[in-house]
């Protein structure tokens, strides 16, 4: 909860100092499908053969976020990688990326299919003091098999990454908020419903908290792989599709690697200017849900 100067002044409560994001050319092999007796055991699992590995992608990210806030390794207090395609539990991916960078013994954890609260998390680190954190979060397909049901379906292989620092002024993230509820007995609509009427509520917060309305957001950058739930609340909230950034084909099997790159995305297409207001919006399982509001002050984009 921001204090009553920083509500009247709308301080932020970390700065973006810069973004950056590692999408793999289609050069780069894919993981080879694994069914039936070849899934017993782990011996096929992050090996050269299937590709880039999470950790790689995320490390990609990081130089690249790193570049573009011209901030150096030296000032990292803390890594967080949010992911649910871990090439191993441990160490974790944050650690790997620690040791990529060749980071001195700092605070590094992941954060297992936690997407809808990644900023959240890194911004009350900065807010408590940390001088700058490195937030990522990277998806890949290495250790993915084909079980009943899934059809084939693959994630994304991308990451994306941003340097959060402490803010200075009136741009940066100003708010955040994160829920959830215990997965309601019924049909999925009934899952629904709840996960609508508590994104709604949390908006409503993290606007309140950021000393914004909603007809004050410039942008809202949704949960990708979730369009008809961003559809709903837009369509309940008011929210016109060309303030919205939704492309499910794009973003949409990225998880946790789609917040920050919809961001930088909409940066370097020129979508989101210095001063104009940005909503991003999280969901999943449980079911989840968690909002950023943020003003952009003009960090650096920058692309592996």
């Amino acid at each position: 909860m921001p204090s009553v100067a920083q509500t009247r002044r709308a301080l932020a409560l970390s700065a973006i100092a810069g973004l950056g994001v590692y999408r793999p050319p289609a050069s780069v092999p894919s993981a080879r499908r694994l069914t039936g007796s070849e899934v017993t055991g782990v011996s096929y699992r992050v090996q050269a053969e299937h590709g880039v590995t999470t950790a790689s992608l995320a490390a990609g990210a990081a130089r690249a976020a790193l570049r573009a806030g011209g901030i150096d390794t030296s000032d990292l207090q803390m890594v967080i990688v949010g992911t649910t395609t871990p090439d191993v539990l441990w160490p974790t991916t944050a650690c790997q990326v620690q040791t990529d960078l060749q980071l001195p013994m700092i605070a590094s954890f992941d954060l297992y299919a936690a997407e809808t609260s990644l900023l959240a998390v890194a911004t009350r680190y900065v807010a408590a003091g940390a001088a700058a954190v490195l937030l990522i979060g990277a998806e890949s397909d290495n250790q993915l098999v084909d079980l009943p049901g899934q059809g084939g379906s693959m994630h994304g292989r991308a990451a994306s990454a941003a340097v959060l620092t402490q803010a200075g002024g009136e741009a940066g993230v100003l708010a955040t908020m994160t829920g959830g509820s215990a997965q309601p007995d019924g049909n999925g609509d009934a899952a629904d419903r709840i996960l609508l009427r508590g994104l709604t509520d949390g908006v409503a917060d993290c606007l309140r908290k950021a000393n914004l309305t909603l007809p004050d957001i410039d942008l809202v950058i949704g949960e990708q792989s979730a369009p008809e739930i961003m559809r709903a609340w837009c369509q309940t909230s008011g929210i016109s599709s060309s303030r919205l950034v939704l492309d499910p084909p794009r973003y949409g099997s990225l998880l946790a690697a789609a917040p920050l790159m919809a961001l930088h995305d909409t940066v370097v297409e020129g979508r989101l200017h210095n001063g104009m207001t940005a909503l991003l919006l999280g969901c999943g399982s449980g079911p989840s849900w968690a909002a950023a509001c943020l003003r952009w002050g003009g960090g650096g984009t920058a692309e592996w």
